[in-house]
């Protein structure tokens, strides 16, 4: 894999750095509200570690999320998980309407079909990170194609 063709890299759009100041301002808040009104230690220990799991996941969630597609297929980076699946083993990828869409939320997402029957949502691939999702879905298809050898 490692002298593999990297044909495409989806990231969050927009500056990182934003959303993990916000994220660390969370926790300072969370963490000083639970011990200026003081609440029980042992409590105190629970809401605190809490918020410094759930903002390092999202940190992690932000740093490393990504997908991307290769020559020999596709893989899914996410905070903690990393998938990846050969060409072989992709029935289809389709743009559809996001499920949850609302407010500023993304309308349009990558998913993954694989050939176990599982429907994966592709991290960053979203109208929010891709301009055009119809040329996009064009080429991931074109892609899909060509590394099975039916191109």
């Amino acid at each position: 894999m490692g002298g593999d063709i990297v044909y495409r890299e989806y990231r969050r759009a927009g500056a990182t750095w934003k959303a993990l100041a916000l994220s660390a301002a969370t926790f300072a808040c969370g963490a000083l509200e639970v011990l200026v009104n003081g609440v029980p230690f042992w409590l105190a220990l629970l809401l605190v570690t809490f918020l410094l799991v759930a903002d390092g996941w999202l940190a992690l969630a932000l740093l490393r999320g990504r997908t991307v597609v290769r020559a020999s297929g596709i893989t899914a980076h996410n905070g903690v998980r990393v998938r990846t699946w050969s060409w072989y083993e992709v029935q289809d990828l389709r743009i559809e309407p996001y499920p949850r869409a609302e407010g500023s939320s993304p309308r349009l997402a990558a998913f993954l079909y694989d050939t176990a029957g599982h429907r994966v949502e592709l991290p960053f691939v979203n109208d929010r990170c891709v301009a055009d999702m119809r040329a996009e879905a064009a080429f991931l298809r074109g892609v899909l194609a060509g590394g099975r050898g039916v191109a």
